[in-house]
C-alpha cells in the first residue's frame, strides 16, 4: 500500500497566507482579547500591522 507524499509543515501556519489576510486575522484577535467592543478597530487594525511587520523583520534578521 502507498503513502501519501509527506508535506513540509510550516513553523507558522498563518505565514501561508497574505500579508492583509494575516493583519486581518490577528486584528480579530485582538478584538476579540478587548472583550468584542467595537470603537477600536482602526487601533486594532495598525497595531496587528505592526506586530505582523516587526515578527517578519525579526524573521530576515535572523536568517
Amino acid at each position: 500500500m502507498s503513502r501519501p507524499p509527506r508535506v513540509k509543515a510550516v513553523a507558522d501556519p498563518a505565514a501561508q497566507f497574505p500579508l492583509e489576510e494575516r493583519v486581518r486575522m490577528r486584528a480579530h484577535e485582538l478584538y476579540v482579547l478587548r472583550g468584542n467592543e467595537s470603537g477600536s478597530e482602526m487601533d486594532d487594525w495598525l497595531q496587528a500591522e505592526d506586530e505582523i511587520r516587526d515578527a517578519e523583520e525579526q524573521k530576515v534578521k535572523h536568517k
